[in-house]
């Protein structure tokens, strides 16, 4: 079968873990595998849909024959099983015959897997991958894609920490939480939920530098200050972190011998 690794970066095997280098050096036929993949829970789409994506410059007859082209050559170089076809109008990839991360994730999610899909999520879509020649219709999809596969991520971290806080285990729910928080910085709700869960655990410090860096992000990036209900939680781990440093130890300072 066919491996294709998209998300936290890129990379196209055959059955044999063999880097397929001929279809990584066409930027625009590697994108089409790429979407064909990512759209392959709905198993086939129109041609027309998809020239419009990756051809737009070109009119019809020549963007069909652009189209036809490309699955040519990706069935040369994959196999002739990979892309298949309904009809004269739609096209797809066989899910028998590629295993695609993302698409594996999607359905990861969809039965609530959690930790098969916190496990296969290692990155944004394409993450740090350049695609020469890609049409502004295809990079508009791509973000799309990024943006909702990273919040289907978020939400898969976050409900591995409902998992461990039933259980009652924070020092297993804190590292969830800050990885829900990695993914999505700016969700202020989030960061509080991260700090009540470090605070919980004992880990005050912990809380504190989450803020701070939470602070920072803001004032860096927006020019903006955390909300008034944030300070107000930081304050009050501040005023328990005093409390604990200032108790009195009991024994202490030892006394020396008396008389």
């Amino acid at each position: 079968m066919i491996q294709l690794r998209t998300l936290g970066g890129l990379d196209l095997a055959d059955s044999e873990g063999r880097e397929v280098g001929v279809i990584l050096a066409q930027p625009k036929r590697l994108a089409l595998l790429v979407y064909l993949a990512l759209v392959n829970s709905h198993r086939f789409r129109r041609r027309d849909t998809v020239v419009s994506l990756f051809w737009p410059e070109l009119d019809d007859e020549h963007a069909r024959g652009a189209l036809r082209q490309a699955v040519r050559f990706l069935r040369a170089a994959l196999g002739s099983e990979v892309v298949i076809k309904r009809g004269e109008e739609e096209i797809g990839l066989n899910p028998t015959a590629i295993r695609c991360d993302a698409t594996e994730f999607d359905r990861a999610c969809e039965a609530a897997d959690w930790q098969l899909a916190t496990d296969l999520y290692q990155g944004d879509l394409l993450a740090g991958v350049f695609i020469a020649d890609a049409s502004p219709e295809f990079e508009h999809w791509l973000e799309g894609e990024r943006e909702r596969l990273r919040r289907r991520a978020t939400a898969a971290a976050w409900s591995m920490v409902e998992v461990a806080e039933r259980a009652g285990d924070l020092v297993t729910a804190a590292p969830w939480a800050r990885r829900a928080v990695e993914l999505s910085p700016d969700d202020e709700a989030g960061v509080r939920r991260l700090i009540r869960i470090l605070d919980r655990r004992g880990d005050r410090a912990g809380a504190l530098s989450a803020y701070e860096a939470f602070r920072r992000r803001m004032e860096t990036l927006y020019g903006a200050a955390p909300s008034p209900e944030t300070d107000g939680l930081v304050a009050a781990v501040r005023a328990r972190e005093v409390r604990i440093w200032e108790s009195p130890l009991q024994g202490w300072p030892p006394q020396g011998p008396t008389g």
